[in-house]
């Protein structure tokens, strides 16, 4: 005990003159010694975090505990024991604080899912309830369970509202078919469906979705270990009590998983390549959806429908094709290895996966594509910009192009959204092209770019709501369509 005593008592002296003694006789820059002997490595972080688990073990320690504590307090042990082992490994998270959820979000949360735990994460995502239609929204996790959410909508066919699915309820989590796909199986009685199919942007979303539920429902395992009756022994000054992991198994425990902000693999940027219908190298993978894609990205700004014309909107430009038609322009468009080869060749987009055109099942007459893909995040923002939030180089986009023939006229629109840039999820860039037939002969053209907005800045960001508008019009995809469809014509 003497020793000990003395060992902590001189440990911070003999620490001190330590650094000041490499600081004196050491070459090397000061950041770099104070780094070296201090230890600021996340390895240091989990150690020092681990003696304060030790120095609370053995407060607790001192106390005389009910029966029954000894077994806890063994278990206790070798869990600290175990965690000992695996930090060795510890590294910091990667800095994505725009996938983190606001602190008004966590207070939402509360006020809808009053049990439903700490709000973790929050995405957007498609889901399906078993064969269903494909509906785009929010997916919320917390440490007690999770929720999808379309959010509300003027047409009902629309809308999909899971409810809160605490994770004890999920009996079966796979993937199933592509790799950003994976299949939830309920326990019997717990929801009005028994599955849910959710579709992530990466596949190392899915990857830990599936890994923190397979971390609760080893957790919860343990907790129902932990009921088995055991006779009743003596309390001694070493026993620790914990009445909470004793009293129900159906209380779910916080559990802390190192891969909350990071994310778990590294994505495939190349895809493999098939052959089109027309014999030429297909420039995008394709996505594998059971059902149509009508209820994704469903509404455009105003309220209007996606693929009707902006009214009242001034736009961004216009143009004429005198040597093309409407049927050309829509064959071109509604070909199956266009619009990922303009995606590519316009916009150096990579990781390219799409559905085929499909006729929209809440809009006959409607074709409906979605895609996903990978685009480079321009780095020309202003100073005050790059202060507030830190830009990737690349994000992940989820794309729904619609095409909508008319009379005399073709009307071209797409709506994305770019999830890895900061606050990427709080809106969408609605785009419209509308091709009308010439007085005469040719086409005529008109874009428009709108933003919509889904959810509203933190008051501390709003200035960059006038940035993002301004980027998204100078730049459209819709007047990129136009002007590639007018080169090849030429």
């Amino acid at each position: 005990i003497f020793a000990h005593t003395c060992a902590n008592s001189f440990a911070p002296v003999w620490g001190g003159f330590a650094m000041v003694f490499c600081c004196l006789f050491d070459s090397r820059p000061k950041n770099e010694l104070v780094s070296a002997c201090c230890g600021t490595s996340a390895h240091s972080q989990a150690v020092e975090g681990l003696g304060e688990m030790v120095a609370a073990y053995r407060k607790i320690a001192q106390l005389t505990l009910p029966p029954g504590a000894a077994m806890v307090f063994a278990k206790l042990r070798r869990d600290m024991t175990d965690l000992e082992a695996l930090i060795s490994e510890a590294t910091f998270p990667e800095s994505r604080p725009w996938r983190s959820p606001l602190a008004q979000e966590q207070h939402e949360w509360d006020k809808i899912y009053p049990n439903g735990g700490i709000l973790l994460r929050r995405q957007l995502c498609s889901a399906s309830m078993g064969d269903q239609d494909w509906f785009l929204g929010g997916l919320f996790i917390s440490d007690v369970g999770i929720a999808f959410d379309t959010g509300n909508s003027a047409d009902e066919a629309g809308r999909l509202q899971t409810g809160f699915i605490t994770w004890k309820d999920i009996v079966a989590l796979h993937k199933s078919g592509p790799e950003t796909e994976i299949s939830i199986c309920l326990a019997s009685g717990s929801k009005n469906f028994s599955q849910l199919r959710l579709q992530l942007t990466i596949s190392s979303d899915a990857e830990w979705i599936e890994e923190f539920w397979k971390l609760q429902a080893h957790a919860l395992e343990d907790q129902v270990k932990d009921l088995v009756p055991t006779q009743p022994e003596k309390a001694t000054e070493q026993d620790v009590g914990n009445k909470s992991l004793e009293s129900t198994a159906e209380v779910q425990q916080p559990v802390l998983l190192h891969q909350l902000s990071r994310s778990a693999s590294v994505d495939v940027k190349s895809a493999p390549q098939a052959l089109a219908d027309s014999g030429s190298p297909r420039a995008h993978r394709s996505l594998s959806l059971d059902s149509k894609v009508s209820g994704v990205y469903n509404e455009a700004p105003g309220g209007r429908k996606p693929f009707q014309m902006p009214q009242g909107e001034a736009p961004v430009g216009s143009d004429s094709l005198p040597t093309m038609d409407i049927s050309s322009i829509r064959e071109k468009l509604q070909s199956d290895n266009w619009l990922s080869k303009f995606l590519q060749e316009s916009k150096q987009a990579h990781s390219i996966s799409a559905t085929p055109w499909s006729e929209s099942k809440q809009a006959p007459g409607v074709m409906v594509r979605k895609a996903t893909f990978t685009l480079p995040v321009p780095q020309d923002f202003p100073r005050a910009v790059t202060r507030l939030v830190n830009l990737p180089t690349e994000t992940k986009v989820t794309s729904i192009f619609r095409l909508h023939p008319q009379d005399g006229q073709l009307v071209f629109t797409v709506q994305f959204c770019s999830h890895d840039i900061p606050y990427g999820e709080n809106f969408r860039v609605h785009e419209s092209v509308v091709f009308k037939a010439g007085p005469s002969s040719g086409v005529e053209t008109e874009q428009w770019v709108e933003v919509l907005w889904i959810a509203s800045l933190p008051w501390t960001h709003g200035v960059l709501k006038s940035i993002i508008e301004q980027k998204s019009k100078a730049d459209g995809l819709g007047t990129r369509v136009v002007n590639a469809i007018k080169k090849s014509a030429s």
